[in-house]
């Protein structure tokens, strides 16, 4: 009887196990998720170069405002409201009001005794808040000895310039993302896509990738650059490597931004992509280095693509309407393509070469 007993507590556990390890990630239909109808009317795109901010009219693809800087940028992106645009260097922020087009606000965050490294921030809808992941190491006045901290979140008061606290958060955070039906939790990407709650700092995994559950291969991934926009689908999509040798494979993970959940989808082909973007539609994927790639959305199979005419480019936005695809820069430039057949409609001048841009619609 015993062994009986024993023997169907193993099958049951083994069941279980197997039930777990077997269960497929969910992988809602775009036409489920996300805004249906995103923002669309005059575009500008926003170019972040060395030593100044380029702010290019969406009708005429020139260059109609330059706001001088002393920084290169390594990290941008619009408030939820499309009145600022911060930029970041990695030790400061800088904020550009996008209605006088003027630079308005530095954020040393940075002193002597303590030394930041910003790698991904958010502003809240309100304004009043960013939240920061950095790198921070502190010393002691005339002690020759430093204090690495671990990862943090950092919750910085726009209007003081001051922190209110911060919280431990995992290694490699690149991203940091509002939710926009949930403005108690924010999304973060590192080796794993979290979530994690502000008002108490519990982080939790919402999506595997380079450390996968047993069976699966890591999923590697690059989200340095990315360029969503106010008043978008709310959907981020970044391409990931998994396998090894001749099994290298590629994929795409999506991010609802709306509701705060993330998922994969294999891809058929192989590219290597630094930034990669959802259409106003959902129907399909741009994806930008050496090439200009459109991607069918809901099968990951190429449709088309090109060539770029002036060399590897890290960042890639849409118009709003969906007809025409912008990369760069990478280096002086940004080339602006025909969504349709991918045909290269123009090449725009920029002052230094950059790597970071996003689209703001009005």
């Amino acid at each position: 009887m015993k062994i009986r007993i024993i023997v169907s507590v193993l099958v049951f556990i083994c069941a279980m196990m197997a039930a777990s390890c077997g269960k497929e990630e969910k992988r809602p239909s775009l036409d489920e998720v996300g805004t249906d109808a995103p923002l669309t009317g005059k575009d500008y795109i926003y170019a972040a170069v060395g030593n100044a901010c380029h702010i290019i009219d969406g009708d005429t693809d020139s260059v109609i405002k330059t706001i001088p800087h002393e920084d290169f940028i390594l990290g941008a992106g619009f408030s939820p409201d499309g009145t600022r645009y911060y930029m970041s260097s990695g030790k400061q922020i800088l904020a550009v009001d996008t209605k006088t087009m003027e630079l308005v606000d530095t954020y040393k965050l940075s002193s002597d005794l303590s030394k930041v490294m910003v790698s991904g921030f958010c502003a809240t809808g309100d304004g009043k808040t960013m939240y920061i992941s950095c790198g921070i190491v502190k010393k002691k006045q005339n002690i020759p000895r430093l204090n690495v901290l671990p990862p943090q979140l950092v919750v910085y008061d726009l209007e003081s310039k001051k922190v209110i606290k911060s919280f431990e958060i995992p290694y490699m955070v690149n991203q940091v993302m509002n939710i926009k039906n949930d403005p108690d939790h924010l999304l973060l990407t590192g080796y794993d896509i979290y979530k994690i709650n502000v008002k108490t700092g519990k982080v939790e995994v919402i999506l595997n990738m380079f450390n996968p559950k047993a069976g699966d291969d890591p999923k590697n991934y690059l989200a340095g650059f990315h360029g969503i926009s106010p008043g978008d689908h709310g959907i981020s999509v970044f391409e990931y490597i998994t396998g090894e040798g001749l099994s290298l494979s590629v994929g795409y993970l999506f991010i609802d931004r709306n509701d705060g959940q993330a998922w994969t989808l294999p891809g058929k082909d192989l590219w290597f992509a630094y930034s990669n973007i959802l259409s106003p539609d959902k129907k399909y994927i741009f994806s930008v280095m050496d090439e200009v790639i459109k991607i069918d959305a809901a099968t990951g199979k190429t449709i088309s693509f090109v060539e770029t005419e002036t060399g590897t480019n890290y960042s890639i936005v849409l118009s709003s309407d969906g007809k025409k695809v912008y990369v760069g820069p990478g280096g002086p430039d940004i080339s602006v393509y025909d969504a349709e057949n991918l045909t290269l409609l123009k090449v725009i001048p920029l002052d230094a070469d950059g790597a970071v841009m996003h689209r703001l619609t009005i």
